[in-house]
């Protein structure tokens, strides 16, 4: 009996200890994948807010703005190591309802890193443009370092760098901050009498753009908690602006924040587990039944010897 007993205890030690890297190597890894089927929701909101009415020809100061977003996953472009999402976006004057900016974009990412993959169309504004770097997301086990990070405004990558840790309502992540300079992003005629110029007729200005973009991150998952943005765009002649088109600070709101955490704590719970707390546990359970199994079967020879 005691001999039966130290075999399946030693069977159990073995069969412990070979589950621990593959729950931590391979069930680990299959559940680090952004879901194909991805719908969410998110709105920025701004206070006192510059922006310049194209419909009544005028500058609105000290306006509430929102920007919302809609992120579609497409399923049917998607395969197992790619996700293909589709984003819209809109901005409106929250106490007018005049929306008065709207962009769209589409691309594809690595499911495990987040970086852009150029394959699916990818797009914005419906124009054909490549991505790089971050798409939407950063990887499964984010690190604290920079990181490439892809801007649709000027259609380029840029560096977001790693600025420290904080937690955000109650979430341990990790804070990054992208700066882009002021960079030239379009063409605008504007009325010369609208910006105090002599003559008759238009004036050809230069749209500039930049932004100091801080995002939070859940490091497990790569998932954005919080995002806020310090934008401004201007219209300049001769490198002066003439007229300001957009100046605020725009942040998720507080929905959008626990939205993003509750969208987060499945993967920010399961993914220790099969990383760290079971294998540990396993290596642990293993060594003890071997340990034991050993025992058993040194006590079980010595008895047999005993009998003889």
């Amino acid at each position: 009996m005691r001999r039966t007993v130290a075999v399946v205890c030693i069977a159990l030690g073995v069969f412990s200890i070979a589950l621990a890297p593959m729950l931590r190597f391979w069930v680990a890894s299959a559940v680090m994948k952004t879901p194909m089927d991805y719908y969410d929701q998110k709105v920025n909101r701004g206070e006192d807010v510059t922006y310049f009415s194209i419909e009544d020809v005028e500058l609105v100061e000290g306006a509430t703005v929102e920007a919302h977003t809609t992120i579609r996953g497409d399923v049917a472009a998607s395969d197992e190591d790619t996700v293909v999402w589709d984003q819209f976006t809109w901005v409106k004057d929250a106490d007018t309802d005049y929306a008065f900016q709207s962009t769209t974009r589409r691309t594809g990412h690595d499911r495990v890193t987040g970086e852009a993959v150029d394959c699916c169309d990818p797009s914005v504004n419906d124009e054909s443009v490549r991505q790089e770097g971050q798409a939407f997301k950063f990887p499964f086990l984010t690190e604290q370092k920079d990181y490439e990070f892809f801007d649709t405004t000027v259609q380029e990558t840029n560096p977001i760098r790693f600025d420290g840790e904080e937690v955000v309502h109650g979430v341990e992540t990790y804070r990054f901050v992208q700066e882009i300079e002021p960079t030239k992003i379009d063409e605008r005629e504007i009325p010369r009498d609208l910006v105090d110029m002599e003559g008759d007729g238009d004036v050809t200005t230069d749209e500039m753009y930049s932004v100091t973009r801080t995002y939070w991150i859940e490091p497990t998952t790569g998932s954005p908690i919080h995002l806020s943005e310090e934008q401004h765009r201007g219209a300049y002649v001769d490198d002066e602006e003439v007229l300001t088109l957009f100046k605020g600070t725009m942040d998720w709101t507080d929905e959008t924040i626990e939205g993003n955490i509750e969208g987060a704590q499945q993967g920010m719970t399961i993914i220790p587990l099969l990383r760290t707390t079971l294998p540990i546990a396993l290596l642990a359970v293993g060594a003890g039944l071997l340990l034991l199994g050993g025992v058993l079967m040194a006590a079980s020879r010595s008895g047999a010897r005993g009998r003889d």
